[in-house]
């Protein structure tokens, strides 16, 4: 039995070390590569666009925001920054989330207006470093021969306090059950995985699926286009992007809480399937108790994730050693998550989505 729990904390540990050393990254230095256009979807983002647009508009792709129904002036001042502003002609429709609408009708836009090879679509709330854009195409340049979309991982700044606790189960069970690194080099098996926050599509896959329409009504939007390039066979490549690409998701440990409420139910898409995937991470943040000397395997997995998303502040250092509190934390966001479905009150950017 012990032999066992070392060996499931060890294979944890490994996948994350091949993930950290192997999962391609931009290089430095580079120029050329296929063309791109920015895709922003935008609802009360103002504040946001006015730090990511003076940094991204003047690497020369050409950037389009939509403006999700904002009231405070997204559209106007993604505009007066360079960026394409677009507005939507009619209310939100039933049976769309708000980012797959406004994802949608972006590509439809960039598809008639721009003849880039690629479409990559960012978070209003991503920061990007001087060379961004001539890394990423530097990553389509090595990949995009074998691949239909490129997604990553980008430099994970943590909140206030206690915060990262309440995201690092997000990172620990991507990291640590995924093996993107090997499914990369190998080119076997596939990821099944986008990242909402970064993701660029190939044109004429992009017009193929129409992927956030297909999805329009999932709240989890990237997991589900993930499930489906996976299903239509088009291949995924999973990249670290930490070096040129950061976010700060949430500032609270409540605002964690809530965010990851409203969506962690699609991981699974049923109530008993996320019962039992909270299950599964509170056995494994305390399976160790029983063998002590397999906690250092499972500090090793939590530092190997850390690295991956360039985790030097002090919070994400820490993580590490407070897994089992996190993934105690994401059982609890898991149930939690289930109960707002349940009542019908999954809430984000002001609208109310339907419970199942």
């Amino acid at each position: 039995m012990g032999a066992v729990i070392v060996g499931l904390y060890a294979l944890f540990a490994f996948v994350a070390l091949t993930n950290w050393l192997l999962i391609r990254r931009p290089r430095r230095g580079t120029a050329g590569g296929p063309t791109l256009c920015v895709l922003i979807p935008a609802r009360n983002e103002a504040d946001n666009l006015r730090e990511l647009l003076p940094q991204l508009v003047p690497q020369g792709a050409k950037v389009y925001v939509f403006d999700d129904e904002s009231d405070d002036g997204t559209g106007d001042v993604a505009a007066s920054l360079g960026a394409t502003a677009i507005r939507p002609r009619e209310p939100l429709p039933a049976g769309w989330t708000g980012k797959n609408r406004a994802c949608h009708e972006l590509a439809k836009a960039a598809s008639e207006d721009s003849d880039a090879d690629w479409m990559l679509f960012l978070d209003a709330d991503v920061r990007v470093t001087p060379d961004f854009v001539a890394g990423v195409r530097d990553l389509l340049a090595r990949t995009g021969g074998v691949c239909g979309v490129l997604t990553g991982f980008p430099n994970v700044i943590p909140g206030r306090g206690i915060e990262p606790l309440f995201l690092g189960w997000v990172g620990w069970i991507l990291l640590c059950t995924n093996p993107f690194g090997i499914v990369s080099r190998t080119r076997m098996g596939h990821s099944g995985f986008t990242n909402g926050q970064f993701h660029a599509w190939r044109r004429d896959v992009y017009t193929r699926l129409w992927p956030n329409e297909a999805v329009r009504h999932h709240v989890l939007e990237d997991v589900m286009m993930g499930r489906l390039c996976a299903r239509e066979k088009v291949r995924v490549e999973v990249a670290n992007v930490s070096r040129i690409l950061s976010v700060r998701m949430y500032e609270t440990w409540r605002q964690t809480l809530d965010g990851m409420s409203k969506n962690s139910y699609e991981i699974t898409g049923s109530a008993a399937g996320s019962y039992g995937l909270g299950f599964l991470l509170l056995t494994i943040g305390w399976l160790w108790v029983l063998v002590p000397w397999a906690f250092p395997l499972f500090v090793l997995s939590g530092v190997f994730c850390a690295l991956t998303v360039r985790g030097r502040a002090t919070g994400m250092l820490l993580l590490p050693f407070t897994l089992p509190l996190a993934l105690t934390i994401g059982a609890y966001t898991l149930a939690r998550s289930v109960a707002w479905r349940k009542r019908g009150t999954v809430v984000w950017k002001g609208r109310t989505y339907p419970g199942g």
